[in-house]
């Protein structure tokens, strides 16, 4: 008897359990009001089954978020333009059909590294307002997220307006149509922040922090309100930067005639970044940076007020500043050692060349 023939149905069937097995590893389910931990390797996509849903809710919104890792969430397996978003923290809003208990969406990452993240559903009822449901600048049709681009002195937050709640399979109300107080333009904005504890820079700290504030309620009794935008104003709002400090923003629209609100995305942002060599998160409350720019304020002082008494001192403390900076721009750029080992190599390579050259 041939040897396929033998061993190739059960070699088949092994094939196929593997394959419906790796499509069930690749599958979570979420629960509305529930969060849930994902995590995500290289390149995956993961498919997200909402289950549940209340009859009356008329949308749900999904949010994710990880620390500084860009993941993407998409209305389809293969996201394109118009159907799926790509942040740090994502988030998709999805109107519901008449008897309609569930829905599949799909959240992926193209990080070269395991991507691990925390997401929550939350759903809405059809007199709530839709967080930018009149989005026309944006990517996404209806678009909840919330926009952030910092500097090193200004954060700056941008959002798209919302509509007006709608019963499930109705069409959305004209944005624009009308100005009056049946319209969208009777929105308000309240906009929020939460600070999360100084200096803790860890995922844990982000991740309870969003579970506190992720919905309307948490963020109204825990977040600092600072603004209200009518619909009249445009939906930005600029704010100073402090790097290093961790704070998570967040809008919510609310309908003064309905007596109902509905939060956007909450976003989070540190003013820094993790993933660079020169000034990440991670170096700008080191001991080392404290001590190093310490002496070096010192030495300016001294060269300020006593310079031309000490004339060799001050041309040491000047070409010692060139020196050291020239060398920890090369250092970091040629190499990846630690930020504490290419301080020190900046500073003796400064030191030593001053020396030598008086």
């Amino acid at each position: 008897m041939p040897l396929w023939r033998l061993y190739g149905p059960p070699l088949l069937l092994l094939c196929l359990l593997n394959q419906v097995q790796t499509q069930v590893e690749n599958r979570v389910v979420f629960l509305p009001g529930t969060f849930q931990n994902v995590s995500l390797s290289q390149n995956e996509t993961v498919q997200v089954e909402v289950s549940r849903v209340q009859t009356d809710a008329a949308f749900i919104t999904l949010q994710f978020h990880t620390q500084h890792r860009n993941t993407t969430l998409s209305y389809t397996r293969f996201s394109g333009a118009g159907g799926s978003h790509s942040a740090v923290d994502p988030g998709l809003v999805s109107p519901l059909d008449p008897g309609q208990t569930s829905m599949v969406l799909f959240l992926s990452t193209a990080d070269s590294e395991p991507v691990s993240g925390t997401g929550i559903v939350l759903q809405y009822s059809s007199s709530d307002p839709v967080p930018g449901g009149c989005n026309v600048e944006f990517n996404l049709d209806i678009d909840p997220n919330i926009y952030i681009h910092y500097n090193l002195y200004e954060t700056t937050i941008r959002f798209a307006p919302a509509n007006l709640g709608i019963e499930r399979g109705e069409p959305a109300p004209a944005c624009d149509a009308t100005t009056g107080p049946f319209s969208r333009w009777r929105l308000e904005y309240d906009v929020f922040q939460f600070f999360l504890p100084e200096n803790d820079l860890s995922e844990q700290s982000l991740f309870r922090a969003l579970e506190t504030v992720a919905d309307t309620e948490g963020m109204v009794l825990n977040g600092n309100k600072v603004l209200t935008v009518s619909s009249a104003d445009r939906t930005v709002a600029v704010f100073s930067s402090i790097p290093g400090q961790g704070v998570i923003y967040s809008v919510i629209v609310r309908d003064p005639l309905l007596n109902s609100s509905a939060s956007y995305i909450p976003a989070h942002t540190y003013a820094c970044s993790f993933s660079s060599n020169l000034d990440s998160c991670y170096t700008l409350g080191k001991i080392s940076t404290k001590i190093f720019f310490t002496i070096t304020g010192l030495a300016g002082l001294f060269v300020c007020f006593l310079g031309h008494r000490f004339f060799k001192c001050e041309l040491f403390c000047m070409g010692f500043s060139f020196t050291a900076f020239f060398f920890f721009v090369l250092i970091s750029r040629l190499t990846g050692l630690d930020y504490d080992i290419r301080l020190a190599l900046s500073a003796l390579m400064g030191s030593w060349v001053e020396s030598s050259w008086l």
